[in-house]
């Protein structure tokens, strides 16, 4: 049956190609989004829990955005005074305030635009994913501390002269952190007196990120750090539930194209099965007529269905999987707090759900030219030209 099965989907190979495209291209696009959703979900999870903080200080605004950010290394248009540090760090379930200015500097003649972070000493503590791969910690106000990637862009290591014409300043790099995967890797710290005063920002900050002697007192602790003037608090579990939140809304619109590109394929695989079972009614008929029952004639149409949808589905899996990284480069700008790491187009959760799917999309596509087909009458359908 198998082998009739095959040659009876290959006697229009164009029609077929043509299924298999609208099938292969739909499980694609649903592949990849569960996938980016999963490990959307565990790598935000991941890089937020290992940040060692468990709540920031921003200034006055959308806290939100705000503190995606900071987190991210990006200027803000307004900012926190410097005296927010300060009383943060007097509040008694303080353990450790760390102070962050941050910075974008265009540079329209290489094209990009780097991101300056200006830091103290507290930094190395709040960061514990921070390992100098070479050189050492910075202790002078010119000196500069470049991410693995920066490094690498500047064709920098320690002890060299790093001249930036748009600050008109020169620095030494004193050495250059392991690369993480995290965004510290593309960006240049500084020390934070040096980075207020090159950007013209004396005594103001772009955010404080505070780890607390215990994360049981968070409630208590957010409110007194809310009294501070000019600056609101967000807590990790809150940026979490909200982008969460966020990439539900945006998961489901994009589920429903998906969806939609699915129910088509549907649609094409019961159109082919349909337009084969009338071109086979005559044939269907000397099968009837040999001896081959109505469960035997629904089987084979049935199993026709199922071979077509299971080709389209495996070349969707080979679809997403070759074009999974220009996909990815697609939909992460639109991702709030996007890990750094790369997400992977396949996953074993993502590839059994769109199997189990499309298989039955399959057998629901193929059931009603299946079940046409076994009603056939031998005798009717030998008269057929």
């Amino acid at each position: 049956m198998l082998e009739l099965a095959l040659k009876n989907l290959t006697r229009r190979p164009l029609r077929s190609l043509l299924t298999l495209s609208g099938l292969a291209g739909a499980v694609a696009f649903l592949v990849c989004l569960l996938a980016f959703s999963e490990s959307y979900r565990s790598g935000l999870r991941k890089e937020l829990d290992g940040m060692g903080m468990q709540l920031m200080l921003v200034p006055i605004g959308c806290p939100f955005d705000a503190a995606a950010q900071v987190l991210k290394g990006r200027e803000l248009e307004t900012s926190l005074p410097e005296s927010a540090l300060a009383a943060a760090r007097r509040d008694p379930d303080v353990a450790l305030a760390s102070p962050i200015f941050a910075a974008a500097l265009p540079r329209p003649t290489l094209g990009r635009t780097d991101l300056w972070v200006g830091v103290d000493e507290t930094a190395r503590q709040m960061r514990a994913w921070w390992k100098l791969e070479s050189g050492q910690w910075p202790q002078n106000p010119d000196e500069v501390l470049l991410g693995a990637e920066a490094a690498v862009t500047e064709l920098r290591k320690p002890g060299d002269r790093l001249y930036s014409p748009e600050l008109k300043h020169t620095f030494t790099v004193c050495g250059v952190l392991t690369r993480s995967g995290t965004s510290d890797d593309s960006q240049f710290f500084v020390p934070l007196k040096t980075a207020q005063t090159l950007f013209k920002k004396p005594g103001q900050l772009t955010g404080i990120a505070v780890r607390l002697t215990d994360p049981v007192k968070l409630g208590k602790a957010s409110k007194r750090l809310q009294e501070i003037p000019g600056a609101q608090v967000v807590t990790m579990t809150e940026m979490i539930g909200t982008f969460l939140n966020l990439m539900g809304a945006a998961r489901a619109l994009m589920l429903g194209v998906a969806l939609v590109a699915v129910v088509i394929g549907a649609l094409s695989v019961f159109n082919t099965m349909l337009a084969a079972t009338l071109e086979r009614t005559r044939e269907l008929g000397v099968l009837r007529a040999l001896g081959t029952g109505r469960g035997g004639i629904f089987a084979l149409l049935a199993l026709e269905a199922i071979l077509l949808t299971l080709l389209g589905t495996l070349v969707g899996f080979l679809l997403a999987r070759l074009l999974g990284a220009g996909v990815e480069k697609l939909v992460r700008p639109f991702l709030p707090l996007a890990p750094t790491t790369p997400l992977p187009p396949l996953t074993l959760i993502s590839v059994g759900q769109c199997l189990g799917l499309m298989l039955t999309v399959g057998i629901v596509a193929g059931a009603l030219p299946a079940w046409r087909a076994c009603r056939i009458s031998p005798s009717e359908a030998l008269k057929t030209p």
